[in-house]
């Protein structure tokens, strides 16, 4: 590949990303948002203080002689410029240098510029606190800097969808990457489908742990580990890169598609309560989903799933299978070893039959 330099505008660069010129969703890439606000208003500082930020890493394909630009490294940066001016956040009010100085004409009582004995413009140095402002609350002559920001890109040409995932996983090989993070970029045959199970609705109605895992890459280990629990479980691996390395080469796209089909089923079958909520955490959604697949698959409706967590978290987690109960499992403190996850499924799959050996009594 040969890569090329380029010089934008900020404002002409933020332009082209809102047209989707430039595009900033490359399957692999980290979401944004990933920055807190200290970060975003030190960046956005950086930009009024005319000082240097690092180049923009983009990559160039070229499909049916159709050329698109992707953000391969610098997604954080870029997204945040393009809300500051957009999407009218506010500088944070924590910054370390936030009186910005610049040039202002002087201006007569009918706000035309005043001139002096020569007929230059007269101009003067002034002062302004970005502290908590918004892009439009600037003066103009603010906005016309950070528009007019020089910013760098270089660019990665006749780049091919594989080679933009080896890019991304080569510019974010540090510490900002997490392990998560960067065993995604291993799945880049299944990454949009990946993404597309994350966005299913029951991460936000039955999922019940932080909503940062939106964009750390959580939602996407989980839906992995999903897919090969219940579709190749004996492929399932505590290291999520061996794991997504497998389905990149060997899954279809059905494993994807029934996941996210099966995801939406639990949804509508569950009554979101706080205790139900409980159990799908980012440590067993996984294996709750895989008892599901295996309780409606051996016969019984959907609906009665919310049965069994109902009478499972009144009591039921208490029963002894081969002698251990459900809280035996989930305080093993290797969460994501193989043996205690099969360990989980193995035992909440025998604990249907003690459930439906239970109602059947009562009736």
């Amino acid at each position: 590949m040969t890569i090329r330099k380029q010089t934008f505008s900020l404002g002409q660069y933020l332009k082209l990303m809102n047209a989707e010129t430039i595009r900033s969703d490359q399957d692999c890439q980290r979401l944004s948002g990933q920055w807190n606000n200290n970060m975003i208003g030190e960046l956005i500082s950086t930009v009024l203080t005319d000082n240097y930020i690092p180049p923009i890493i983009l990559g160039e394909e070229n499909i049916n002689e159709i050329t698109r630009l992707w953000i391969i490294d610098g997604l954080q940066r870029s997204s945040t410029l393009s809300l500051f001016r957009y999407g009218n956040i506010k500088i944070a009010k924590s910054l370390d240098e936030y009186m910005v100085t610049y040039q202002r004409k002087i201006l007569d009582e009918n706000g035309n510029p005043q001139r002096d004995g020569s007929g230059e413009i007269v101009w003067a140095t002034a002062e302004f606190d970005i502290r908590n402002k918004t892009y439009d609350q600037l003066p103009e002559e603010l906005k016309e800097r950070f528009d007019g920001y020089q910013i760098e890109a270089a660019i990665h040409q006749n780049c091919a969808a594989t080679e933009m995932s080896k890019l991304v996983r080569k510019y974010n090989n540090h510490v900002s990457m997490n392990t998560a993070q960067k065993a995604f970029t291993y799945v880049d045959s299944f990454a949009r489908e990946i993404r597309r199970i994350a966005e299913n609705r029951f991460f936000l109605d039955i999922y019940s742990s932080s909503q940062k895992g939106k964009i750390n890459g959580t939602y996407e280990r989980i839906s992995g580990d999903i897919v090969l629990l219940c579709n190749y479980p004996n492929k399932y691996r505590k290291d999520t890169k061996i794991g997504f390395k497998w389905l990149n080469e060997n899954a279809t796209l059905y494993d994807f598609e029934s996941v996210e089909s099966l995801l939406t089923r639990l949804t509508v079958s569950l009554e979101p309560k706080k205790e139900i909520r409980a159990l799908f955490n980012s440590k067993n959604t996984s294996v709750f989903v895989t008892a599901f697949k295996a309780f409606t698959e051996s016969g019984r409706k959907d609906s009665e799933f919310g049965k069994f967590l109902k009478w499972f978290t009144n009591g039921g987690n208490e029963t002894e299978i081969n002698g251990k109960t459900w809280e035996m499992f989930d305080t093993e403190r290797a969460t994501r070893d193989s043996n205690v996850v099969h360990g989980k499924v193995d035992y909440l799959v025998a604990l249907m039959d003690q459930f439906a050996s239970e109602v059947r009594e009562v009736a």
